[in-house]
């Protein structure tokens, strides 16, 4: 059933179609603990993923659990926005009525080096998608620098892309990583990575994600 709408100023500018994309600046020691997660034991998950690149990890679970806590209340936060977003307001995410959970179906590090890159894809079997940054090859700035320079630069940038191409749409946007920056998105968001030339690591981390509502349960006698 659609929504209805009903201004409520005399000049609005509206945005109900598309996908919601959340961001949020990670905290340094949350950087530092998943960086400490890295380690040579973890399980070589690139068969499951498109990626064109090095090395793609596993979490484990001390690394599932230090990352769903850095992030789990942003992921309500956007979960809240996009409900009321999606339904004018008519509509709001209430944790005195329901409890809300993350259920973690996969999550692994990236790690990329020069001339790797990452095709365009989305993440089938689960609601959410989400990238975080955490570190970068020493020198890129000098990189990126010269790209920009270019009248379309790309260079280890991150592109999303969603829906069709038509006047006063957008469609796709990239985005320069920084260490710490964390993206959330559905999961049927277009996306892929292009490569770099600096020597050096770009490190970052993907989980794929539901988010689950329940009512709480009512009084009992």
């Amino acid at each position: 059933m659609s929504k209805i709408y009903t201004p409520t100023q005399d000049m609005e500018f509206l945005t109900p179609f598309g996908p919601t994309m959340g961001y949020l600046k990670l905290p340094d020691l949350a950087v530092a603990a998943l960086n400490s997660c890295l380690n040579d034991k973890l399980v070589d998950y690139s068969d499951n993923l498109v990626g064109k690149v090095r090395e793609e990890l596993k979490f484990d679970n001390r690394a599932e659990q230090v990352a769903l806590k850095a992030v789990a209340n942003f992921v309500y936060k956007y979960f809240a926005f996009t409900v009321s977003r999606n339904t004018f307001g008519e509509q709001q995410a209430d944790r005195e009525t329901n409890d809300y959970s993350l259920e973690l179906i996969s999550a692994w590090f990236v790690r990329q080096f020069e001339g790797e890159y990452n095709p365009l894809h989305i993440h089938p079997n689960c609601q959410l998608s989400c990238v975080g940054y955490l570190a970068l090859p020493d020198g890129i700035e000098a990189e990126w620098e010269e790209d920009y320079k270019d009248h379309h630069p790309s260079h280890g940038h991150i592109h999303f892309a969603s829906g069709t191409a038509a006047a006063y749409s957008s469609t796709n946007f990239l985005v320069k990583p920084r260490v710490g920056d964390f993206y959330i998105f559905p999961s049927h968001v277009f996306h892929g990575v292009y490569p770099f030339y600096t020597k050096g690591e770009r490190r970052s981390f993907s989980m794929n994600m539901n988010f689950v509502e329940t009512a709480k349960n009512g009084p009992t006698g």
